[in-house]
């Protein structure tokens, strides 16, 4: 069975023909960034395809997309000349790209179980300025979706692992690293949550 970066490689494709075209993720986007100065620095962590990458430069910010699926980045790069992609894990050390005002983590952090969620933030917590601010949507609730975890594609199976995360569980895992700031609040009945958090001042790591 093949794994999750193999899925995204696979339908790389399928999320840029959607997503360049959905803004809904806007509002939340504008939200977050008036929490930083003007013209900010922003990370776009697993950014797929770069979609909200764009979004975020037609902003005003200066953007550089991370991502573990080489198939994405390279639609990323080919649709977003002036935004700076890398192939990485998110799990791995990206010290190397600098600081950032802030980081938006955008459905990336539902394919990590809860137990790989602190050496995320740890990763993330290197990158920020002090006092920036961290961006995260997840869809609510606890364990891993097997509905949306295990998909096969032209006769191959993938499991993609997709796990649920409650807002709990994020404050947990991001204790002395990140405080939670607030919830955007655009669609109520949504099964999708959207937080900001903000790096503490200190760590104790």
């Amino acid at each position: 069975m093949k794994g999750t970066r193999d899925f995204y490689n696979k339908t790389a494709s399928e999320w840029a023909n959607k997503w360049y075209e959905d803004e809904s993720m806007v509002p939340y986007l504008m939200e977050f960034i008036n929490y930083l100065p003007q013209n900010p620095r922003i990370l776009d962590l697993c950014c797929g395809a770069g979609y909200e990458s764009m979004r975020l430069e037609k902003l005003g910010a200066e953007v550089t997309g991370l991502d573990f699926s080489e198939e994405s980045i390279k639609i990323a790069k080919k649709l977003n000349l002036h935004i700076k992609f890398v192939v990485e894990d998110m799990l791995n050390d990206y010290s190397y790209l600098g600081k950032f005002h802030g980081c938006i983590i955008i459905a990336g952090l539902i394919h990590l179980p809860n137990h790989k969620l602190s050496k995320a933030f740890e990763e993330v917590y290197k990158v920020i300025n002090d006092n920036g601010f961290l961006h995260i949507a997840v869809k609510d609730g606890t364990g891993k979706s097997e509905k949306s975890s295990y998909i096969t594609i032209e006769g191959e199976e993938y499991d993609r692992d997709f796990y649920f995360h409650t807002l709990e569980e994020l404050k947990l895992y991001s204790s002395k690293k990140f405080d939670f700031e607030k919830e955007i609040l655009l669609d109520k009945d949504s099964p999708w949550k959207y937080y900001i958090f903000r790096k503490c001042r200190t760590s104790t790591s």
